[in-house]
């Protein structure tokens, strides 16, 4: 069985719904944005289930005559729900929407909406653990690195999550030499010409007064440690937005 990680009530309430109805021939519709866990949840509830698109209508429809157990996804992809027949069957569907249809609400003795991760932190926690643990298994490291639970890319729920976790990892163990060869491989790419020394300043102006700023708290003690002007400083920190 795959392991679904439900840390928020509502999703605790939901896979205990779905647990308790998979004996039985009963079909259930999962909507929500994509990388939410639906399809993921779908699999443990039904592990052994024939999974099929909901794009290919003739396979779906050949998979309802041969299975007992079907996962669905991309059901708002069928072109024509009054095909299907989901008697003596154990369905899950999955979709970013529910169809307006009304064979859709014949289909399905239990429609569930999952919230984006952005509305589950704890469920967003717990699965950055996840992929922190994995992150660090496929990269071969060692050292922890911390992450600031405010900062979670939860954009594009599990899938930005997921790169923010790797990136947070690859970058921690970046050295000086990692961080020129990745500054020359951008700008390799990227300079056309056309007074590009000052466009490509901010490269270095931005974060260095970021995370000075941040460090030490105060423009007048940046600057003295930067050595440069309090009003060249102010200037810069306004220019960056900063």
């Amino acid at each position: 069985m795959i392991n679904f990680i439900a840390k928020s009530e509502e999703l605790k309430k939901i896979v205990k719904s779905l647990s308790l109805i998979k004996n039985f021939f009963v079909s259930s519709l999962l909507i929500g944005e994509e990388s939410i866990g639906k399809k993921t949840l779908a699999k443990h509830i039904l592990p052994q289930a024939v999974v099929v698109s909901g794009e290919n209508l003739n396979k779906l429809l050949e998979s309802l005559e041969q299975s007992e157990e079907l996962i669905i996804t991309d059901f708002e992809k069928i072109s024509n729900y009054g095909s299907l027949n989901f008697d003596n069957k154990r369905v899950i569907a999955t979709a970013k929407y529910q169809p307006k249809d009304i064979h859709v609400d014949e289909l399905f003795g239990y429609i569930y909406e999952i919230k984006p991760l952005r509305y589950r932190l704890e469920d967003a926690k717990a699965l950055a653990e996840l992929f922190y643990k994995e992150a660090k298994e496929t990269l071969c490291l060692d050292n922890d690195v911390a992450f600031e639970a405010n900062r979670l890319d939860l954009s594009q729920n599990g899938k930005s999550l997921k790169k923010y976790v790797y990136k947070e990892l690859i970058q921690s163990q970046m050295d000086e030499k990692d961080l020129l060869n990745l500054m020359y491989k951008y700008l390799y790419d990227n300079l056309e010409g056309d007074n590009d020394y000052k466009k490509f300043l901010y490269l270095y102006e931005k974060p260095l007064l970021e995370a000075g700023l941040k460090r030490y708290g105060s423009q007048l003690k940046l600057s003295a440690i930067l050595g440069i002007n309090r009003n060249t400083l102010r200037k810069k920190v306004n220019e960056y937005g900063l």
